[in-house]
This record gives structure tokens, C-alpha cells and sequence, in this order.
């Protein structure tokens, strides 16, 4: 039997459940099957990384279009800044408990926990927008962030499904879709300053959200399966339908109980984050630059409102700097990882080893350089004394070393772990929303403690400290890949769905229908 936390290896294949029942005909793809998602069009593809896309940059948006909000939590209730901004807070901590359950979308597909998910998102916005009770109101701000993550974490497994055989596409997919996901937070920020400088005691801010979510219903409704092994199954559901009895899809016949395959399922996210370095160091490098970018809801307010008088309304424009450095990283990365993957390191990088997934890695670097500069320039640029502009300035930077530290670790964890994608993005975004749900919180303290120049400067120090993880990646790669159980164990899965289809014993009329019907 299969360990509790696994599923088929290719020895599995071809192994009935029990002693005493019938060998099945294992259905597979072909080649260049169309059912394959690998072999879809590029229409089709890119059709299907815009509704991802899209619904992650909608998720995400309503975490920070809360924040200007919280003035009028203060206000409305009497409490505290701290208190205030436990809206944002908790949905960020939803982020990192809700993906514990979507690598099930590893048992039943990526479509039905969107539909799912999609519709429970909208039913617990509603009570956080429309409610007058402050408990109500935080209580299902944490319910949405759980409900939220599935749509920002399936997203990246879909990605993966359609474009892993082809590291540049997924490379530039993981690039548009980690856009909208961490652009997400800055728009919604930018809109709920505009929202709440007119809308009053009234949380329009939270409103507003809830009819996106709405009118994004569509969507979710006409979304495709994505994942390979659910395709599978349901083929083999249509061989059994036609009259085939003993056509199985590789997971349906595992012989794990239910319960067996849940908890392997759940815990396996837990599992990447305690034994697979890199699953730990590139969750590490993604918090870091995630929870600034919450950390900026609350200090951009402090420095361009209180210390340099800007607008209220204005402040929210602000975040296009962050948006703006983001553009940077996405449009040139094909070509930046080219040109990086030419630089040498020596003593660090393989001669020879370029088309290995530790080689793109090399572009996080120029990220790696710049998060820090960037933060000690807007800490030191932040005072009275120098116009507001300089610090503006600083976002853009900080914009670019976010995305790219999110897209290239997201890509590397994608190549690496192939059908377990979902449980690797799964366990970077528990880490990552755990860490980035208490930047709102110790940001407020933080800065009237320290000041806006020491209080940035801190993450700034803290970046530094991270540096020695890509390098740790580019030179032992190949062999925390070798090592790890995880990846070794996908690359069998994934191998097992495309393996030619063998003959258990069967009799030459099942032996025909498999090859008139399972190739289909």
C-alpha cells in the first residue's frame, strides 16, 4: 500500500488494489492527446491563465481595499489603530489557512473548489460589509481570506498543468499571473482611499468587493478542468459508462481509504514546509517582499499624509509606484532570464546546466540587490526634510524586486514539483500570509516607535540577511531535487500519466478496445 502522504508511484501503475481483484486497463494519454492540458492551444491556454489571473488579482483586492477603511472602523467604533487594523489582517491569515485544504483539488480537480470557493467567497463578504457589529465584521473578514486563497493558490497549480513541459511559457504565465496577484493588494488600496474619502460611516470600501466578486461569477462557471489526473478519471468514468469495466485512471486505484487520502492530502503542504528546503527558503524570500507590501498600507498614510500632507484620496494614487516597478519585472522577464542564465558565477552555477530550473533563478538576484536598496531609500528619504517625491520614487524599485522574487520562486517551485504544484504553492502561501497578517498589525507601532527611517530600514537589514538562499539554489539544486521526496515522487506521477499502455493480462478483445478506445 502507498504511503499515507503520497500517491501513485509508476510501480503503481500496473498493480490492482487487492489479491483477489481484477487487473484494470490504467488510461493514459497518448501523444499529443487533446484532453492533455499541455497540448491545448495557445488561445486556449492563455484564455484560461486570464480567468485565473483575474480571479486572483479579485481575491486579493479586497485584503487592502479594507485598509483606508480602517478611519472609519476608529471612528465608528472607538477602537484603537491596532484594533482597526484587524480587517486586513485577518483576511491575509485566511490567505495562509485556506490553502491547507486546496491541494484537494489534487483528488477532485481544480473547477469544482473554484465553484466552490468562488460562491462561499461572496457569501461571507456580504456579512463583513453590510453587518453593523465590529466582531461580525473582523470575524468574516477572516472567513473570506480563507475562502480567497483558493483562487490565488489553484491558480498557480493551473498554470502549471497547462504549461510544464515549456519553461519559458511558464515562466512568462507565472509572470502575468504573480502581476495580478500582488498588483491586487495595490489597486485595492488605490480605490478604497478614492471610495472612503466620499462614502461617510458607510464601508463602501468593503462593498465594492462584493459586486466585483459578483459580476466575476461568469467566470468561474465556464472554468475548465485543468488537472491531468482528474481529466483521466473522467475519461475512464466514460470507458466504464461504454461498456469497459475495468478502465481506471492511476489515482483510482490506490487502494488508500478515503480518510487515508485526505490526510495525505491536507498535511502534505505541512509536510513540503518542514522538509524541503526549498519549499522553506523560497517562502522566506516571498514573505519578506508580501508583508512590505502590507506593511506599506500602513506606512504610506504616516509618511505622505501625516509627515508631508498629501490628500487623503491622493495617498492611494501613490501605490501606482509599486504597480509601476511591477510592470518592469513582467514585460522584459523572458529576455531577463536569457540574459541571466548567460552570466557566469563561478563556483557557484553548473557550466553547462542551463536548461535546469536553478538557472532561472539566477535573474532573482538583480531582486535580491534591489529589495534592500530599495527600502533603505524610502526609510532615509521619507523625513520632512526631503520633498515627498524622492520617496515616491522608491516604490518603483521595490516593485520590481517584489514581483520578480514572487515569480521566479513561484516558477522554480513549479518546475520542480510538477503535479505536486499545488501542495508547493499551497505551503508558500501559508508561510507567506502567515508572516505578512502581522505586518499590519506591528506597523503602526513599529513606526511611531522608531520613525519611518529606522522602522522601514529594519526590512531593509532584513533582506540582506536572505541573500545567501537563491545562491544556495543555483550551486546544490540538482541535488535538493535529488534528495527530495516530493519532486522525485511528481516527476514518477507525472512520467506514469504518459507511459505507453501495457498489457495486464487481459484478453485480446479488452487488449483491442484499449487501443481503440483509451488512446482516444
Amino acid at each position: 500500500m502507498p504511503d499515507d502522504d503520497s500517491t501513485l508511484r509508476p510501480t503503481d501503475l500496473s498493480r490492482t488494489p487487492t489479491n483477489d481483484s481484477p487487473e484494470y486497463d490504467i488510461v493514459v494519454f497518448s501523444e499529443n492527446d487533446p484532453e492533455d492540458p499541455t497540448t491545448w492551444s495557445n488561445l486556449r491556454k492563455n484564455s484560461i491563465l486570464a480567468m485565473s489571473s483575474l480571479l486572483a488579482f479579485a481575491a486579493v483586492f479586497g485584503s487592502s481595499s479594507y485598509a483606508p477603511g480602517e478611519l472609519q472602523i476608529k471612528l465608528i467604533y472607538g477602537v484603537s489603530t491596532t484594533v482597526a487594523s484587524l480587517g486586513v489582517a485577518l483576511y491575509v491569515l485566511g490567505f495562509g489557512i485556506g490553502p491547507l485544504f486546496c491541494p484537494l483539488t489534487e483528488m477532485y480537480g481544480k473547477r469544482t473548489p473554484y465553484l466552490v470557493s468562488w460562491v462561499l467567497l461572496i457569501a461571507t463578504i456580504a456579512p463583513s460589509a453590510y453587518a453593523e457589529n465590529l466582531t461580525v465584521i473582523l470575524l468574516f473578514r477572516f472567513f473570506a481570506g480563507c475562502c480567497a486563497s483558493c483562487p490565488l493558490n489553484t491558480g498557480a497549480s493551473v498554470i502549471s498543468d497547462l504549461y510544464i513541459k515549456d519553461l519559458a511559457a511558464l515562466s512568462r504565465a507565472v509572470a502575468i499571473f504573480g502581476y495580478c496577484a500582488l498588483s491586487g493588494p495595490c489597486f485595492g488600496s488605490l480605490f478604497g482611499f478614492i471610495i472612503a474619502a466620499h462614502s461617510g460611516r458607510e464601508l463602501w470600501v468593503v462593498r465594492v468587493h462584493f459586486f466585483l466578486c459578483i459580476a466575476l461569477i461568469p467566470l468561474v462557471i465556464f472554468f475548465p478542468e485543468t488537472y491531468p489526473p482528474s481529466i483521466l478519471a473522467n475519461r475512464a468514468k466514460r470507458l466504464r459508462k461504454d461498456g469497459n469495466s475495468n478502465a481506471r485512471a492511476a489515482h483510482e486505484i490506490s487502494g488508500m481509504s478515503t480518510m487515508q487520502i485526505v490526510q495525505g492530502h491536507v498535511l502534505r503542504p505541512l509536510a513540503m514546509i518542514a522538509r524541503e528546503p526549498i519549499v522553506q527558503g523560497s517562502a522566506l524570500w516571498v514573505s519578506l517582499g508580501y508583508g512590505i507590501i502590507y506593511f506599506f498600507f500602513q506606512a504610506f498614510p504616516v509618511v505622505f499624509i501625516r509627515q508631508h500632507g498629501i490628500k487623503f484620496e491622493v495617498c492611494g494614487v501613490l501605490f501606482l509606484g509599486v504597480t509601476f516597478g511591477m510592470v518592469f519585472a513582467i514585460l522584459p522577464y523572458p529576455q531577463l532570464v536569457r540574459l541571466f542564465k548567460r552570466i557566469p558565477l563561478p563556483g557557484i552555477d553548473r557550466p553547462g546546466h542551463e536548461d535546469e530550473p536553478e538557472a532561472q533563478l539566477k535573474v532573482v538576484l538583480s531582486a535580491c540587490i534591489l529589495l534592500p536598496a530599495s527600502m533603505f531609500w524610502f526609510a532615509w528619504a521619507s523625513g520632512v526634510e526631503t520633498h515627498w517625491v524622492v520617496a515616491f520614487l522608491a516604490s518603483i524599485p521595490f516593485g520590481y524586486a517584489s514581483l520578480m522574487v514572487f515569480f521566479a520562486f513561484l516558477s522554480y517551485n513549479a518546475h520542480v514539483y510538477g503535479v505536486y504544484s499545488s501542495s508547493a504553492s499551497a505551503a508558500n502561501t501559508f508561510v507567506r500570509s502567515v508572516i505578512a497578517s502581522a505586518f499590519p498589525i506591528f506597523a503602526g507601532p513599529l513606526l511611531d516607535n522608531l520613525g519611518t527611517k529606522w522602522g522601514v530600514s529594519i526590512f531593509g537589514f532584513l533582506s540582506i540577511c536572505l541573500w545567501p538562499i537563491p545562491l544556495i539554489y543555483i550551486k546544490y539544486g540538482a541535488q535538493l531535487r535529488e534528495r527530495s521526496h516530493f519532486a522525485k515522487e511528481a516527476a514518477a506521477l507525472a512520467a506514469g500519466m504518459h507511459n505507453p499502455i501495457k498489457d495486464l493480462g487481459s484478453s485480446d478483445k479488452v487488449q483491442e478496445k484499449k487501443s481503440a478506445d483509451l488512446e482516444v
